[in-house]
């Protein structure tokens, strides 16, 4: 039987959301965290939650879709990835939440070969918008916007 890749890889990702989910049960309690309606353990389940349901739909598409086997080598843009998605992850401290994922979104769909320029703008430009509205405005949450505290955000 030929197990396709992506299935292993969500498999992987499930068991150790499993790990992550179990340690949220450690968490001390946090009565800082009630002052804002939101125990310490809700944020950290609620992103645990929602890579469990994307996982389980790699794992469908998977299977559904027969990709590669498992010890198939990897296209180079995955290596790619990796690295902008790294050089993001160390540079994140001095560009801030919305430039890195400003970053990441207009540099990675033209890793993978998107050409429509005019729709990766707006993407790139609309989603830390959103993650900046949803998370600091809505939900009070601060993190930090790097360059951007410049102008007042």
């Amino acid at each position: 039987m030929r197990l396709p890749s992506d299935v292993v890889v969500g498999l992987f990702i499930l068991c150790l959301c499993g790990l992550l989910w179990y340690l949220t049960t450690r968490f001390d309690s946090d009565l800082l965290g009630l002052v804002g309606g939101m125990p310490a353990t809700a944020m950290p389940r609620l992103v645990i939650y929602i890579i469990s349901a994307l996982c389980l739909l790699v794992i469908i598409n998977g299977w559904r879709s027969n990709g590669p086997a498992v010890g198939s080598f990897p296209a180079w843009q995955m290596w790619a990835t990796e690295g902008l998605l790294g050089l993001v992850a160390i540079s994140f401290r001095f560009l801030g939440l919305p430039l890195a994922f400003f970053a990441v979104c207009l540099l990675l769909p033209l890793l993978w070969g998107a050409r429509d320029y005019g729709a990766i703008l707006v993407f790139a430009l609309l989603v830390p918008t959103a993650i900046y509205l949803i998370f600091r405005i809505l939900l009070g949450l601060r993190f930090p916007v790097g360059p951007l505290s410049l102008i007042g955000m």
